[in-house]
């Protein structure tokens, strides 16, 4: 039994994983949006079993999350946010969005997103 992140509009699920991981997902970027002071653009929907994503709202909780990481030297908390961000740059990438990236720095982030993509593939 999977936990879809479906486009609100319906037209694709951007993410199906496990009924766990999906729900460790949802509540990861719920607190951290919390935190950052932003939308996730997540909602439950219970027809779903899962959630929809309004991608313009979760494209800038992606961006705010990218920026939070690379604004900070701190060992834990790139360790914190970096599952949570990647997942949300595939996410986001599989529903067709980018965010603005500097890609200074990032030597770390690029071998992860590349197992991420292979790890949170869809067919669309």
């Amino acid at each position: 039994m999977g936990y879809p992140f479906q486009t609100a509009d319906g037209s694709r699920v951007i993410w199906d994983p496990g009924v766990g991981v999906g729900q460790t997902f949802a509540a990861l970027a719920q607190q951290t949006g919390d935190l950052l002071g932003v939308p996730t653009g997540l909602a439950f929907d219970e027809r779903l079993g899962g959630s929809s994503v309004d991608l313009a709202a979760f494209q800038r909780f992606t961006q705010a999350l990218y920026d939070r990481y690379f604004n900070t030297n701190n060992f834990v908390l790139h360790g914190l946010l970096r599952g949570l961000l990647l997942a949300s740059i595939v996410m986001l990438e599989n529903g067709g969005g980018s965010i603005t990236r500097t890609l200074e720095g990032e030597e770390g982030l690029t071998e992860g997103h590349e197992a991420y993509t292979r790890a949170m593939w869809t067919d669309g």
